[in-house]
């Protein structure tokens, strides 16, 4: 968090320049855009798609400020409004809660929106103009769900643990919609025998799986919806004196952390989530949508030009050394 802030002061300081803070005056044609970007709540993945969405703004000769709603959508509001009043050319918008995302346009007042990392439901997205810069959710769900497959080929029935992130988010749903319907899809018996919203937080995931420890259930995998659970199920195993290898932990977003656990054996399996990409990516959508352009030139849009996909990778023990 220490590390964001100093990124969202950084930005404030360039608020009145005519360009932004890194790669000023490129001569690039996107130079005098101003982007506004608002985040959910910065935790490390968002705080590394920030800083990289703030170099290309840079590289393009853009103006750029990222500030932290902090998870409530009140400020979350109150931000585009700023932005609105400030007369910025595009939005960038991580929304709290992605039902919220026609008020947020209607707030708008007609400034192009990418929204990024929480994507709302299509209905909500319009062409080139109200668009989706992230990667495909279903896609991490269903790679954990074939790792728990090819690990689990002599069992007919599997117990597993879910540990949710927000339940306003749609990587929630995404991922663990896509993780349940690739492994009962199987054939084999699958029993949730525990699931939770940890809200993407370590220490709520340890606390909450320390409960579920209690009640004596057996389970055979651990699958988060990102990293930064997988760690904090891990710390209750520490706590509990349980084997990792006993109960594999799979998360989403290889992290700095997530990483270094399955480099030291504790977790066994993560995706690997571009923040830099979904950063980058943002910022080249920005620009074209603030010019009135499209965005169909961008590597990774759909035909629909509602979306720019980032691609997932699979990350174990035999890759790890290459997201480090």
């Amino acid at each position: 968090m220490r590390k964001f802030l100093r990124l969202a002061l950084v930005c404030l300081s360039c608020i009145n320049t005519v360009t932004g803070c890194s790669g000023a005056g490129t001569g690039n044609s996107s130079g005098g855009i101003r982007i506004y970007l608002t985040v959910s709540q910065a935790d490390a993945f968002r705080s590394s798609l920030i800083e990289a969405a703030e170099k290309e703004a840079g590289n393009i000769g853009a103006e750029f400020i990222a500030e932290d709603a902090g998870g409530v959508l009140e400020t979350q509001v109150a931000q585009i409004k700023k932005a609105v009043k400030e007369g910025y050319d595009v939005i960038l918008c991580n929304p709290i809660n992605t039902d919220t995302a026609l008020e947020l346009e209607e707030i708008a007042e007609g400034i192009p929106i990418v929204f990024y990392n929480s994507c709302p439901d299509d209905k909500r997205l319009k062409a080139d103009k109200y668009i989706y810069v992230g990667s495909s959710e279903a896609d991490a769900g269903r790679y954990q769900a074939e790792y728990i497959l090819e690990n689990s080929q002599g069992k007919d029935k599997i117990n597993i643990v879910i540990m949710e992130g927000g339940l306003g988010h749609s990587a929630t749903k995404g991922r663990t919609d896509s993780l349940l319907q690739a492994l009962k899809s199987s054939g084999k018996t699958i029993n949730v025998v525990f699931k939770d919203t940890a809200e993407w937080d370590q220490e709520k995931a340890k606390e909450l799986f320390n409960i579920f420890l209690s009640t004596g259930q057996p389970y055979d995998f651990v699958v988060s919806n990102n990293d930064s659970m997988a760690l904090g199920v891990l710390d209750a195993y520490a706590e509990n004196n349980i084997n990792p290898a006993d109960a594999p932990v799979l998360g989403v977003d290889a992290t700095a952390d997530g990483c270094a656990a399955i480099e030291d054996g504790k977790m066994v399996f993560t995706v690997y989530q571009s923040a830099k990409g979904q950063g980058e990516y943002a910022i080249k959508a920005a620009a074209e949508l603030a010019k009135g352009g499209s965005i169909s030139g961008i590597e990774g849009a759909t035909e629909d030009n509602k979306y720019v996909y980032v691609p997932f990778e699979k990350v174990t023990a035999s890759n790890v050394s290459n997201y480090k």
